[in-house]
């Protein structure tokens, strides 16, 4: 198997931004699922209006750019984001076949010089998890070889429900085969939060897997369940500030696990009664508290 591609080449413009970088903990990058439908230079011009560094664009189905249009949409991305002084440093993806369409599009997100992505994952369903098991580690591994082979790192996102992913230690059955150059664990500690993992304990198993980082807090909000007339709960998206996720600590089990990469913020703030995320102007609100949040957190610690 041949080795990873030289890096593409990067204009004079993202040579400057690089050395503009602040010198805080951690860049701060945004999972723009909640305005990816806006127009590409709103969309830069708002993430860098409330304090971003970069991008952490959804490249999937149903997002407008996709796995099919990717190849032609990417280099404009890249260029728009530049111009507003913003990076495209990571991609949410759903490739988990190591197929042709993944072929053509790990092509080009390496030639736009985007190094680190999430990849898919299978959810359990009906079927039976030491069968799904098996079958995540085989197409995790074929998936792996051509990461490789495009000089592109992936990552599985551990998620709390019905999921192979349902936590760090889940993650890592799966993927127990796999080169952790290549393929590892995006880090989700509000859905570990959620499924009962604690924080240092799951940084501290990642080791060489710990590929990237999201940052979002959940609560449980309780409701009476009309269909049964009881008392039930559902987890919930709130800001930081107000949920379980115990972010200082965070930070400091992040920095004693040696990870230096930036932190993708997941603006998915939701109730069981109300979408915020589906108002961009409400959710641009919630997504500027947060990012200071984040930065006075940092420089505290620095």
């Amino acid at each position: 198997m041949r080795g990873p591609k030289a890096p593409a080449r990067t204009g004079r413009k993202a040579e400057t931004m690089q050395k503009e970088r602040t010198h805080e903990m951690y860049d701060l990058i945004a999972f723009s699922k909640w305005n990816q439908n806006l127009p590409l230079p709103e969309l830069a011009k708002s993430l860098k209006e409330l304090g971003f560094d970069g991008a952490d664009l959804p490249c999937r189905p149903n997002a407008p750019v996709t796995h099919a249009n990717g190849p032609e949409r990417l280099p404009e991305v890249k260029r728009v984001f530049e111009d507003h002084g913003l990076r495209l440093e990571r991609l949410v993806t759903n490739l988990i076949e190591a197929d042709a369409e993944a072929e053509r599009l790990l092509e080009a997100i390496r030639e736009v010089g985007v190094r680190k992505i999430r990849i898919g994952c299978q959810l359990l369903g009906k079927a039976d998890p030491r069968k799904q098991l098996a079958v995540a580690r085989r197409k995790l591994v074929a998936m792996g070889a051509l990461l490789e082979k495009h000089g592109v790192m992936g990552a599985v996102q551990n998620h709390s429900g019905p999921s192979l992913a349902v936590n760090v230690s889940s993650c890592l059955l799966m993927l127990r085969d796999c080169d952790p150059q290549w393929v590892g664990v995006q880090y989700d500690p509000g859905h570990c939060t959620l499924s009962g993992e604690p924080v240092s304990m799951a940084a501290g198993l990642l080791g060489p897997y710990l590929h990237s980082v999201n940052i979002k807090s959940p609560r449980q909000e309780y409701y009476v369940n009309p269909a049964t007339g009881r008392l039930a709960h559902k987890s919930i998206w709130v800001p930081l500030r107000d949920g379980l996720l115990d972010v200082p600590a965070t930070l400091r089990a992040l920095r004693n696990a040696g990870y230096r990469d930036a932190l993708s913020l997941h603006a998915e703030y939701r109730s069981h009664f109300h979408m915020v995320e589906h108002d961009i102007e409400a959710t641009n609100g919630l997504v500027a508290q947060d990012v200071a949040y984040l930065r006075e957190l940092m420089a505290g610690m620095a």
